[in-house]
């Protein structure tokens, strides 16, 4: 090197032989410090701590994200489930729970883009220091929130429709036993009044669009008893004992099967009212638990970074 060097500077000034000298000196140091980032990473310990700190720094603030989005998602599933139990019970109008609880769960939306950017930069890091380590998922898609609580919207106006379905059908027993108390009163115009409301409630029952198993026994049970008490009412009004008598026989005879078609109805009842708010609850469900699968995954890479 001296030799070519000596040799050069016979032809060469000074100042030029200084700047090729410089160049060549920086040269070498960017091909060191492209040797140390793109090296073996364990080659400076420094660097593999601060890399893995920073990877620990992430996951906790993914950790706090993840976190703050369940505490405002969860309160939103119990709101949620009690609408849908409100559904089924009958107490007030289920719309209103279920309104409540879409807005709880909208409102939860504003916690999904943190909770997905803390991800993403966890995930970032994780690429750039250890590739070999699984990504951990999104917990929930943007939008995803939203969705479920305009379909929650949706089950609660269905579900009004649904109450007065069971109000009516769970009712039309007393509804018939009026008519019959009117009738013993004289009061024959009541009575008809009474079972022109009954055949009114049976035939809204009847075009629920369900195809529940246990609805169709208490269809026909309700059907004939109806019939029975309508046969009792023009009877009587026609003054014709023996055919009211006779109406009246088979009415007591119906009323055995009565308790049986309670209950075939209430099945149906629970059956469909499930069904109303079933999506929307399953799709919460699973939301909770992605949310909990992605902080899992998120605190295993801690765990495994800070080893």
């Amino acid at each position: 090197m001296e030799l070519r060097l000596g040799q050069l500077s016979q032809g060469v000034g000074g100042d030029h032989l200084l700047m090729i000298g410089t160049r060549v000196t920086s040269a070498a140091l960017v091909v060191v410090g492209l040797a140390l980032v793109l090296g073996p990473r364990g080659v400076d310990p420094a660097v593999t701590l601060g890399a893995e700190r920073l990877i620990r720094e992430r996951a906790a603030a993914a950790l706090v994200a993840l976190d703050e989005l369940r505490s405002t998602v969860e309160p939103g599933l119990e709101s949620a489930r009690a609408a849908a139990a409100a559904v089924i019970s009958g107490d007030g109008a289920p719309s209103e729970p279920l309104e409540d609880a879409a807005a709880r769960i909208a409102d939860a939306e504003e916690a999904v883009a943190p909770a997905r950017e803390a991800i993403r930069s966890l995930a970032s890091a994780l690429a750039a220091w250890h590739p070999g380590i699984p990504q951990p998922a999104p917990p929930v898609a943007a939008g995803e929130l939203t969705s479920i609580a305009a379909q929650l919207r949706a089950s609660g106006r269905a579900a009004d429709t649904f109450a007065d379905i069971r109000a009516r059908g769970t009712s039309l027993p007393a509804v018939l036993e009026q008519a019959l108390r009117a009738l013993d009163r004289g009061a024959l115009a009541e009575a008809s009044e009474h079972v022109g409301k009954a055949r009114d409630d049976h035939a809204l029952v009847v075009a629920w669009e369900t195809d529940l198993p246990t609805l169709p026994i208490w269809i026909a049970t309700m059907d004939a008893m109806i019939s029975a008490v309508q046969q009792i009412v023009e009877a009587t009004g026609d003054g014709d004992e023996a055919a009211a008598i006779e109406a009246a026989d088979e009415f007591g005879a119906l009323s055995d099967d009565a308790g049986t078609a309670d209950r075939a109805l209430r099945i149906a009842l629970s059956e469909g009212g499930s069904a109303l708010t079933a999506a929307p609850l399953e799709r919460l469900a699973t939301t909770i638990g992605a949310i909990e699968d992605s902080r899992a995954a998120v605190a295993a890479i801690d765990e495994e970074v800070g080893q």
